[in-house]
């Protein structure tokens, strides 16, 4: 089975009031055991919603956030952490980043390094930040 780590403007276009239906066509084809995120999805996640303003927006992300339909909740027992395994392989792909003239973002790199360190493949529309990484961009409508 193929395992797919999600990048964090994933999981954001499926709280969006109408999600991609690309996107949504190709979750619906996929086992809820091949899908995980990384600890760093919710950390992007949960900062995104602490810097919003308060209201009904806000109040209404915290209570998604924090229920079964949560990252944490709907992830459990598939969320991935920036490890040591991890850590090696950030290493190597921030400095062969470097070493072709195109560094990545640190963040971007780590999704990818825990991506790698699990054996997955990293899910996004966001393919300029992934250069060189294994990636399927199921937003894209080619």
């Amino acid at each position: 089975m193929i395992h797919y780590l999600l990048d964090t403007c994933i999981i954001s276009n499926l709280t969006k009031p109408q999600p991609s239906a690309s996107l949504i066509a190709w979750w619906s084809k996929q086992d809820d055991e091949s899908l995980f995120i990384s600890t760093l999805t919710i950390a992007e996640i949960w900062r995104g919603i602490l810097e919003m303003p308060t209201g009904k927006k806000r109040q209404k992300l915290e209570q998604w956030f924090a229920g079964s339909k949560g990252p944490q909740n709907l992830f459990a027992g598939r969320v991935l952490s920036f490890d040591e395994k991890a850590a090696l392989a950030w290493g190597e792909i921030m400095a062969k980043g470097k070493n072709s003239g195109k560094p990545g973002s640190a963040t971007d790199m780590m999704i990818a390094s825990i991506a790698a360190a699990n054996g997955c493949i990293v899910v996004t529309d966001n393919e300029k930040h992934f250069t060189g990484i294994k990636i399927i961009n199921p937003l894209n409508k080619q």
